[in-house]
């Protein structure tokens, strides 16, 4: 009996460390807002949230959030790169909500020319925070996607995040613009 339960011990280990390692391997989710929706292809993926979150476009594509605004993108030949955000507003959350976290994805057409030509909420954590967090974006300005070095039509997924002020010094802002470097981030 004490062999039978080394035996079982042992098979028990082996297949949590195999399941740790498939964990550890498998990657990350493919939220909207980590998606590189410049690349060929990705405007055909459907926009992806986090459990829970308001999903207005639940079960559609980027394409279709947008449709015609955004033309199909050239094939890209040798090298593209995603659109970013160089400078938006600041973050300031609804009146009366100040102390409440809250993420909304906001999903922006960018034109060619860098400036913001539509934008949707695709996921929203608290929908009280929708407007304030479009408002974040409308007169952002933008680096375009480039295809093969010319600027492109693309969509940029940008989360933005509200958090309560800290007390005695820090952030004033109450909240931050997620990731505004890169277009891909992810969401908290």
């Amino acid at each position: 009996m004490p062999k039978f339960r080394f035996l079982l011990a042992a098979a028990t280990a082996g297949l949590a460390a195999v399941a740790a390692a498939a964990q550890s391997q498998s990657p990350a989710p493919r939220w909207s807002s980590n998606t590189d929706y410049s690349t060929p292809g990705a405007r055909d993926l459907p926009v992806t949230c986090r459990r829970g979150d308001l999903q207005p476009f639940e079960g559609k594509t980027m394409a279709q959030v947008f449709g015609d605004a955004w033309p199909a993108a050239p094939e890209m030949t040798a090298s593209h790169t995603p659109p970013k955000v160089v400078s938006s507003a600041k973050v300031i959350p609804p009146r009366g909500l100040e102390g409440k976290p809250a993420t909304v994805v906001v999903a922006v057409l960018v034109g060619a020319d860098g400036k913001p030509l539509a934008s949707e909420a695709v996921c929203i954590s608290d929908n009280a925070f929708t407007i304030a967090a479009k408002r974040v974006l409308r007169n952002a300005s933008f680096e375009p996607a480039t295809i093969d070095g010319k600027p492109v039509t693309s969509v940029l997924a940008v989360p933005i995040s509200f958090r309560p002020v800290r007390r005695g010094g820090g952030d004033s802002g109450g909240g931050s613009g997620g990731d505004s470097g890169s277009g891909g981030g992810s969401q908290e």
